[in-house]
């Protein structure tokens, strides 16, 4: 599932000036052109860490590599945390709390020790609430939705779990997203536990 679409605002910081695209590597001004560059560059990047994960800790720091490593052939900010306010129907985090709230929700997945003995019911009910606020976080300029969801695949898989995003639609994201930003997870709890499955024992 490719992210849903994204409102952008147009800013002199991440837009080439007097337009909506984001300055870019490849030199692309034009938005559809760019849209379909980074979809092809990007799920290359996607499918390989998804066959050889990068070790280390999972915390903010994980969560910066990961859209790194997707999204650094193509913005020179790759990885970095976004320095504008940006939103989609609803505020995301002010980037002045991104860091702080990065903390909070990174220092608590710690203090659960990463999901490795959370059980098995209820296992989707965390993986959602963790990407609801890591949704709700959005540290990135573009490319939030991608690289979440690989850190929850990733974080899933080491707790023995198989999380398999492909079969939830852009508008079943949306909804659930725009309730989880109203601490509601009933949707994304849906969501989770249908796509949530525990890794078969070899």
């Amino acid at each position: 599932m490719k992210d849903y679409y994204y409102e952008f605002e147009q800013d002199s910081i991440y837009c080439y000036p007097d337009s909506f695209v984001l300055k870019n590597k490849l030199n692309i001004t034009d938005g559809d052109l760019l849209e379909e560059a980074e979809r092809n560059i990007t799920a290359l990047r996607i499918l390989a860490l998804r066959k050889n994960p990068p070790a280390g800790v999972m915390d903010f720091r994980y969560l910066r590599r990961l859209h790194k490593e997707i999204f650094g052939d193509i913005y020179t900010w790759a990885g970095e945390v976004r320095n504008v306010n940006i939103n989609k129907g609803t505020m995301f985090c002010s980037h002045l709390f991104i860091t702080q709230q990065a903390e909070y929700i990174f220092g608590r997945l710690k203090k659960e020790n990463y999901l490795r003995k959370c059980s098995e019911e209820k296992m989707p009910l965390r993986l959602s609430y963790y990407l609801s606020e890591i949704n709700a976080l959005h540290p990135f300029r573009e490319g939030n939705g991608r690289t979440q969801r690989l850190f929850i695949e990733i974080l899933a898989e080491r707790a023995g779990y198989e999380v398999d995003f492909s079969n939830v639609t852009a508008e079943e994201m949306i909804q659930a997203s725009a309730d989880s930003f109203l601490m509601k997870y009933e949707k994304m709890d849906k969501i989770m536990f249908r796509i949530v499955k525990k890794t078969p024992q070899k």
